[in-house]
């Protein structure tokens, strides 16, 4: 399942390397505007991501006690919370948009700002189900078809994008557009595979009705992930004020563009997170607490040693990736800042990774208020830092070096989190025996 994710996600965060190349032809303003937005559109999506940890968890629980037709039930739910939401975000990204760039102080790209993230309001609804339905995929153990769901969409992407921002001539709407359309195309595949019933998790009719039981164990696990999510994208879109304040509108771009190698690197991690997720949570579902320490425990060591070589790799080669993304001309400039962010975010990688680790095995043990709550606690001591950095020194190497400490923290404390959560499962399940 891993490796299937891993080919998914590769090619999707290639996709935002093309996205961000395609986009930095249009220059410095064009690509600031697409950084200052990646929060909002964050935000948006974190209820999808929210719902799709719940119903993958939820629905993998239900299969590991053969209950098929209770996840039949909890995925059409799943979908149809998606399908609310997206509306109900579409409207309130909407109204708030323009505020919040103003408050980032981006007031310089309001317009490209609002441009790009347009099409994102009009779409979200597919965009939130898009990113549901490949997790009721994983639920059920089907890596391939999510995986092919996940590429069509960056494949769509890929194609749409210098189509829509040149030749059409739309600049950064173009560029918003391509994505939104993309996941349109991806959500209607994947209802085609459901309707010709090559899935395990059945979307039919009969089970294609609101029940507030289903929504309410999606919930469980679900909204205290959305609720992690938009902690964790409010905190991203704050931070945003404290990098221009201590180093311009240029220090968004900064850091955005060190994050894209970083999230490249990430991808091991990632996939392994997402195979966890459903193994463990079946077998907990299943009562085999065994089988569920060895995959924690696998796919700790697989994600750890990766990261630290990844890291290693990005350090000694920081300075022609990041030439790559500066080829146009009010690029070059910014190269020399761009190479020192990333040779010391890199330092982060590992840590990352436990973050991630570490929460979605308190997800699988269905304790997701633990992150939650953490999450919380870590946000406000990040902005403490990064606004110290900012008002105190006017560093934004001082923000830097807060980030690659609050992500060693974070990391330590979640992986004790989880592990001290899952003793606590098998002691109570030795007692229960």
């Amino acid at each position: 399942m891993a490796w299937a994710f891993l080919f998914a996600i590769a090619v999707i965060e290639i996709n935002q390397f093309v996205d961000t190349f395609w986009v930095s032809g249009l220059g410095s303003v064009a690509s600031s505007a697409v950084t200052t937005v990646v929060p909002i559109y964050g935000l948006m999506m974190c209820a999808g991501l929210g719902i799709g940890v719940g119903a993958t968890t939820s629905i993998a629980f239900r299969l590991g006690r053969k209950e098929g037709s209770a996840a039949n039930i909890l995925a059409s739910n799943a979908l149809l919370l998606g399908a609310v939401v997206g509306v109900v975000s579409s409207f309130i990204i909407y109204l708030a948009a323009e505020p919040a760039i103003v408050l980032m102080g981006a007031e310089d790209v309001l317009t490209e700002s609002i441009e790009y993230l347009l099409p994102y309001i009009l779409f979200s609804p597919a965009l939130l189900c898009s990113s549901i339905l490949a997790a009721i995929l994983r639920a059920e153990g089907a890596a391939r078809k999510s995986t092919i769901l996940q590429i069509s969409a960056a494949v769509f992407n890929m194609a749409l994008d210098p189509l829509f921002i040149y030749a059409v001539g739309w600049g950064v709407f173009g560029a918003g557009l391509a994505t939104a359309v993309s996941a349109l195309l991806s959500l209607c595949l994947g209802f085609r595979w459901y309707a010709e019933g090559n899935t395990i998790v059945k979307l039919g009719r009969s089970s294609f009705r609101v029940d507030r039981d289903a929504m309410r164990e999606v919930l469980g696990v679900g909204a205290p992930k959305t609720v992690q999510g938009v902690i964790s994208n409010v905190t991203d879109l704050i931070q945003r004020v404290f990098l221009i304040a201590a180093g311009g509108i240029n220090a968004v771009l900064f850091y955005n563009f060190a994050w894209r190698y970083i999230g490249l690197v990430n991808l091991p991690g990632r996939a392994c997170d997402s195979a966890m997720v459903p193994v463990c949570s079946a077998a907990y579902g299943q009562g085999d607490l065994r089988k569920m320490g060895v995959a924690y425990l696998y796919t700790m060591k697989i994600v750890v040693g990766v990261s630290i070589a990844a890291a290693v790799l990005l350090f000694v080669f920081a300075e022609p990736l990041i030439t790559i993304l500066t080829l146009e001309d009010s690029m070059v400039p910014l190269r020399e800042d761009l190479v020192w962010t990333l040779r010391v975010s890199v330092l982060l990688i590992p840590f990352s990774a436990l973050m991630g680790i570490g929460s979605s095995m308190l997800q699988s043990l269905k304790k997701a208020k633990i992150p939650m709550n953490y999450y919380l606690l870590w946000g406000f001591l990040k902005l403490a830092m990064y606004a110290v950095s900012a008002y105190v020194y006017g560093s934004y190497k001082g923000i830097i070096y807060s980030m690659v400490i609050v992500h060693v923290f974070g990391g330590i404390c979640l992986i004790y989190l989880a592990n001290r959560e899952f003793a606590r499962a098998k002691a109570g399940s030795r007692t229960v025996a």
